[in-house]
């Protein structure tokens, strides 16, 4: 059970970070207000293009390579990716320095974006550093260590803005500190790992490196990209209180996705051993990580169907109460974005990660011309629309990628069940509706409770004694 394991203590400490810098966010809109609240989105927004820019494609990339390698091909592996993290890292900080030199970035704002940006490249360099350990399958401490440090970020500046009522600047100084004190345990726990802090004297290394993570930095540059895409022109044709309504219904499914994703991680380096090593093995274990995966984001799509919508008026008042209409269309989209999860995740493994990068390209082409010709007719509903076409399109192109290594039928299959059980689930909740005289939550509740019933019944729970990626043995550490 080390993959679950890891996954609950990777879901956990990510989580409980995410919801108190959700907390900041509320406590920095209503100090500053609507300018202070731009500046900080502004900043954060830049900042993550600056890690982009730094680190990207290094993690998965690292990790996969780390976890096939031999023992004695890790250290010049290891090597490569650290010299080449240090010249990229140079390039994205030289490249911000730039920026704000030539006062392309707003003036009044600098200081709030050197902050951030230091704090959230020092979080995605430790990813970098992480390898070593992820790889190794030792993701407690990095995950504990991860929120230590910004959880000391996130608390100090809610204490300061509880009793010191500091400008933004000083509410936010302890950020870049957090940032550089976890890239810095980071390294430290990679020199752990036996990992060496030695530059490359060749460029050889670093050329390969830098060919290896493109791919998986494109991958990264398209997500960000196609995550926002449909936001933007909602925007455009239908104006903010549009992009509210959507955006709200689209954070439960990227909460509810979380933990599969962190799943994906902690699977990740022994599905790219047995990859490597074992055909058998991997085609087992990663039908496994499918029904898993399948199983979750179809439940995920049950709770949004049911739940949500008795939450979301109480939660956000009565001016969400659009949102409620669009959730069976969103509890349709959780299903596809689970599907995603699930093979982008595999199609690292086997090296195939050039299917899911093309089909980021296909999937944001998609979005933006299918946006642009719903949206003005059909107003959120075309968005969402748009978002489930291309989402189907970037599933099957990476369903394809794969249905040599699992088996085309395999695939078909693991669909067919989760749909059944969906639709299953969706008639008896229609039927307790209609005839029976329960209250909304009894139903909801109900729903709830019969789909994981069914996906046992239809077959999408593996058995933890018999499955090698549920029951497999940690590896020993590096």
């Amino acid at each position: 059970m080390k993959i679950i394991t890891n996954a609950f203590w990777l879901s956990l400490c990510r989580i409980s970070t995410d919801i108190l810098s959700f907390v900041l966010f509320a406590v920095i809109s209503r100090t500053f207000g609507p300018s202070g609240t731009g500046e900080y989105s502004y900043a954060f927004a830049i900042a993550t293009l600056v890690a982009l820019t730094s680190t990207a494609g290094f993690e998965d990339y690292g990790i996969r390579q780390y976890a096939r390698a031999d023992d004695h091909d890790r250290a010049q592996l290891w090597q490569d990716i650290f010299s080449t993290q240090c010249v990229q890292l140079v390039l994205g900080l030289s490249a911000l320095i730039l920026l704000l030199l030539a006062g392309v970035l707003h003036a009044s704002s600098w200081i709030v974006i050197l902050e951030l940006s230091i704090y959230v490249t020092g979080w995605s360099l430790s990813r970098t550093f992480y390898v070593p350990a992820m790889a190794s399958q030792s993701m407690v401490v990095p995950a504990f260590t991860d929120l230590s440090c910004r959880l000391a970020a996130i608390i100090g500046a809610l204490l300061l803005a509880a009793f010191v009522d500091p400008p933004l600047p000083w509410l936010l100084a302890g950020f870049p500190v957090a940032g550089v004190l976890l890239a810095g345990l980071s390294l430290r726990n990679a020199t752990r790992h036996g990992a060496s802090l030695l530059l490359a004297r060749t460029w050889r290394g670093i050329l390969a490196t830098v060919r290896g993570t493109s791919s998986f930095a494109g991958s990264e540059v398209l997500n960000q990209f196609y995550a926002r895409t449909d936001l933007l022109l909602i925007a455009y044709f239908l104006g903010n209180a549009s992009v509210g309504i959507y955006a709200t219904d689209i954070k439960f499914v990227e909460v509810g996705i979380l933990p599969l994703v962190l799943l994906g991680t902690a699977a990740y380096p022994l599905l790219s051993r047995h990859a490597a090593h074992d055909v058998g093995a991997f085609k087992h274990s990663g039908r496994d990580f499918t029904r898993i995966v399948f199983f979750f984001s179809g439940w995920l799509a049950v709770g949004i169907y049911c739940l949500i919508p008795l939450l979301i008026v109480p939660l956000f008042g009565g001016k969400f109460a659009p949102a409620v209409a669009l959730l069976t269309w969103i509890a349709l989209f959780a299903v596809m974005k689970g599907v995603e999860v699930a093979f982008y995740r595999l199609l690292y493994a086997v090296r195939r990660q050039m299917f899911y990068c093309g089909s980021l390209i296909v999937g944001t082409a998609f979005i933006v011309i299918l946006n642009l010709e719903l949206i003005p007719p059909f107003g959120i509903l075309g968005a969402i629309i748009a978002a489930i076409i291309s989402i189907i399109v970037v599933d099957a192109i990476c369903a394809y990628g794969l249905a040599r290594h699992l088996g085309a039928g395999f695939l078909a299959a693991a669909l067919v069940r989760v749909t059944l059980a969906l639709l299953i689930t969706a008639a008896i909740i229609t039927s307790v509706r209609r005839f029976v005289d329960t209250g909304p939550w009894l139903s909801a509740l109900l729903g709830c409770g019969a789909f994981p019933l069914l996906g046992i019944l239809l077959g999408l729970v593996p058995n933890p004694r018999r499955s090698l990626l549920l029951r497999q043995q940690p590896a020993a550490s590096l």
